[in-house]
């Protein structure tokens, strides 16, 4: 059995000319259909925690800037930041394809209506006795840099490129995009 290595290139986005904007509208692409994420952040007694939550936000938010989550005020997340321990990954895939990100950001917690409002959705109500359930809080999520994995081959390369390689032995590397971005 031959093992397939896959190549990716890395380098900053800045480096080819993309600003901040770009990079975050590139973000936003890769991400937007991706609703669930791993967010991992840092406990009392220094080890890493993740944990699934669901994204919410949509094209009328300013998603180039922050990413939201609800969450109850006992959740761990919530004692993390308001501890100081604001530091967040969230973890995004999308297999079917191929797509696989990576996001560093800072984060706050908020308790604010108006974003309440705007963020709420039928599946808070699953977890919530409504809106105004005193226990509801936002985790708003300022991304600060993201890298990305992106097999740009189709499923049929792919697999042709793996048997390929299964019956010669010598790997043809996917075609894949792998950048990192400061936002």
């Amino acid at each position: 059995m031959h093992k397939i290595k896959v190549f990716l290139f890395k380098f900053s986005l800045r480096s080819i000319g993309m600003t901040d904007n770009q990079n975050r509208e590139k973000l936003w692409e890769l991400i937007k259909d991706v609703k669930f994420s791993m967010i991992s952040h840092l406990t009392e007694s220094q080890e890493i925690h993740a944990q699934p939550m669901t994204m919410l936000n949509s094209e009328q938010m300013n998603e180039s800037q922050n990413l939201y989550f609800i969450l109850k005020n006992t959740n761990d997340l919530v004692n993390a930041i308001e501890s100081g321990r604001s530091q967040i990954g969230l973890s995004f895939a999308k297999p079917s394809d191929s797509i696989y990100v990576s996001v560093s950001a800072h984060a706050h917690i908020s308790t604010d209506r108006a974003l309440i409002d705007q963020l709420w959705n039928s599946w808070a109500e699953n977890w919530f006795e409504g809106k105004d359930d005193p226990s509801v809080r936002v985790l708003v999520a300022e991304a600060v840099s993201a890298e990305y994995w992106n097999v740009t081959d189709n499923k049929m390369t792919q697999l042709f490129k793996v048997m390929k390689g299964s019956l010669t032995g010598k790997t043809d590397e996917p075609d894949a995009e792998h950048k990192k971005m400061n936002l």
